[in-house]
């Protein structure tokens, strides 16, 4: 009655009323939530709720700070269970249309995410002013970089721990989500020594209808990203892929196992940084421990206490965990160009599941000493080619140790002495193809392979060291024997090498025998892929050759199958003259191998030769009349 002619009062007291009706403890700990109250109040960023509780979680203190908010610790008021929680809010003054859609793309992101090291989303909800909230799984927890350095982890501990990063960014690659922020600060290591993955905020979903930028995101000084560990296309404002999070993740592994970032201490503005992102080759990691004097190594590559001879030691000891494969690898995954990083986090990965296992990788290294490692590890069959060339390596180092003064001096030893060693290791690999060819045809290719793989290596650093053009040449031959799908480019990539070296000796016979062969297969090989052309060319550059070779029964019988191999092709382009004259050739040169053979007349016209040529093979030895038969036959295919 008393509110009667007064609305005002009447909304007061029925306001009053519901909040009495709403809230279950009434007075029970007033003076504790005023004085939580008060403490949140003093806040003086903005940031902090106007009232201390989101949905039913009590705010108890705020742990992290971003663009776009805040991060609170908070614990149910209810008391239906005890459970400490991550609650993320949206401050104040940053509820533009940009920032909420980003808010609800990250809330949705993490709806869909159920992995053990991704931090989980437990609840959302929005606050009665209208911002929006995420309650997510509370991670008690330090950042990676520190974890490792606290924990003194050696290298080993520290790639599976990251290996289990990678698990987490390739799950949410396999749900079309892109993180776009992995950076150590997001990633934290729990009592369990599990890593979570925290804080989606600019996330991209791989969807046609959610992948287009906002106008900001095109922006650069806009763009939503952290710089030391964005990539090229981040920067540029290209198109984000998969491949952005291969980048960021081999910046994390550069930091992990250097404590530093891949472009040096004097890049320090932003737009310097964004310059060297962009252009600059990042240096390898163990140069950079190498290099620097004063570079603070990572407690776990320390052994003695820290003293300036000590530091030294431990600078060199870290250069040669990383000189080789984890250069490669790391260099691999920061690479400019998204196409030419590991095709997948799964793959970048797995190569550091290789190098753990001693294994080789993917992204091979081009170091001597890699390979020679990788080889007596694998395969113990050849030691004994490559022992003396060992033993001479293992002396020379030893006396190199106890008498060398400075490392720079030992390291130029071994490397000439690797340089040494390196043919051996291609003729080792080429001994262990002959010897599977037959019982192994698949173990077989892949040691040509090696060996092919190896001599171009080499080649490639010492461009003057012709006598390895023949080894590379009969491996590429040899391959292609083995491995149709490959034998096109491998025999002409053999028959290059042949030329190359016969240029440097030009009077070698083996060398011109083995150009013969080489362009006999590679004339095949263009004549079934219906190259004629081409086919007649390369038999034509063995029959050239061929000529030239000393006389001998196998000279004359390598001369009359190139003249049958040259006419059979004239024939089937339609030069019927030249075609006889050449298979007349053929004709006459087998007849001179088998004795007492009768002349026999062939007429002008290409089957007649065809005829003589299966009549005379009767006649023939067994491996003449083989070989003769054989040629015929893959003719009439």
């Amino acid at each position: 009655m008393v509110c009667v002619g007064d609305d005002e009062l009447r909304r007061e007291v029925e306001s009053l009323l519901a909040s009495h009706d709403e809230s279950d403890s009434f007075l029970n700990s007033p003076a504790a939530e005023l004085q939580h109250a008060l403490g949140l109040l003093q806040d003086s960023s903005g940031e902090y709720p106007r009232i201390p509780r989101v949905g039913p979680y009590q705010l108890e203190k705020r742990i992290g700070r971003g663009g776009m908010g805040s991060v609170w610790l908070a614990s149910r008021f209810d008391h239906e269970y005890e459970r400490k929680v991550a609650v993320k809010m949206v401050k104040r003054g940053m509820d533009t249309e940009e920032i909420l859609r980003r808010f609800r793309m990250e809330r949705q992101v993490l709806a869909s995410l159920d992995h053990p090291n991704i931090a989980r989303l437990i609840d959302g909800g929005s606050t009665p002013e209208g911002l929006p909230y995420l309650v997510m799984e509370y991670v008690e927890g330090t950042p990676i970089d520190e974890y490792c350095e606290v924990r003194k982890l050696p290298i080993s501990d520290r790639l599976k721990l990251f290996r289990h990063v990678c698990a987490a960014v390739q799950y949410a690659h396999s749900n079309l989500v892109v993180h776009r922020d992995i950076k150590a600060s997001n990633i934290l290591v729990n009592a369990d020594r599990a890593p979570k993955l925290l804080d989606f905020g600019i996330a991209k979903l791989i969807r046609s209808e959610l992948s287009t930028l906002a106008a900001a995101e095109t922006r650069p000084e806009l763009r939503p990203m952290t710089l030391d560990y964005a990539s090229p296309e981040q920067v540029r404002g290209d198109p984000i892929t998969t491949a952005t999070d291969v980048y960021s993740l081999g910046v994390l592994l550069y930091r992990l196992l250097t404590g530093k970032f891949p472009y040096g201490s004097d890049v320090k503005s932003r737009a310097a940084l964004q310059h060297a992102i962009c252009e600059m080759e990042p240096l390898r990691p163990s140069a950079v421990v190498l290099s620097d004097t004063q570079f603070a190594v990572p407690q776990a590559t320390q052994q003695l206490a820290v003293t300036s001879e000590t530091r030294d030691k431990a600078r060199k000891r870290l250069r040669r965990k990383l000189a080789g494969d984890l250069d490669v690898i790391i260099l691999k995954a920061l690479r400019k160009e998204p196409a030419r990083r590991y095709a997948s986090v799964e793959q970048f990965s797995e190569d550091i599941r290789r190098y753990l296992e001693g294994r080789p990788v993917v992204a091979r290294s081009d170091t001597f000493g890699y390979r020679t490692t990788k080889f007596l590890r694998r395969n113990a069959a050849v030691v004994t080619v490559v022992a003396a060339a060992m033993v001479l390596l293992l002396v020379s180092t030893v006396w190199s140790v106890m008498t060398a003064r400075h490392e720079r001096i030992l390291l130029q030893d071994l490397d000439r002495r690797e340089q040494a060693l390196e043919p051996s290791l291609i003729d080792a690999y080429s001994r262990l193809g002959d010897l599977y060819a037959a019982s192994d045809p698949e173990r077989a290719r892949a040691e040509y392979r090696r060996a092919v793989e190896t001599a171009r290596d080499f080649l490639r650093a010492h461009p003057t060291h012709a006598e390895l053009l023949d080894d590379l040449a009969w491996a590429s031959l040899k391959l292609g024997d083995l491995s149709p799908p490959e034998a096109g480019p491998a025999y002409r990539d053999a028959l290059q090498k042949f030329e190359a070296a016969l240029q440097a000796d030009p009077h070698n016979v083996e060398l011109q025998q083995a150009i013969v062969q080489a362009a006999r297969k590679v004339g095949l090989n263009q004549f079934s892929a219906g190259d004629r052309l081409a086919a007649l060319a390369s038999f034509s550059r063995a029959l050239q050759v061929a000529e030239n070779l000393p006389s001998s029964p196998d000279t004359r019988r390598t001369v009359a199958e190139c003249n049958f191999e040259v006419g059979e092709v004239l024939a089937r382009n339609g030069a019927q003259e030249a075609a006889v004259a050449k298979l007349r050739k053929a004709l006459d040169a087998y007849r001179e191998l088998v004795p007492g053979a009768p002349r026999l007349a062939a007429g002008n016209a290409v089957p007649g030769f065809e005829s003589a040529l299966a009549s005379l093979a009767e006649q023939a030895s067994p491996d003449l009349r083989a070989a003769m038969e054989a040629e015929l036959q893959r003719w009439k295919q």
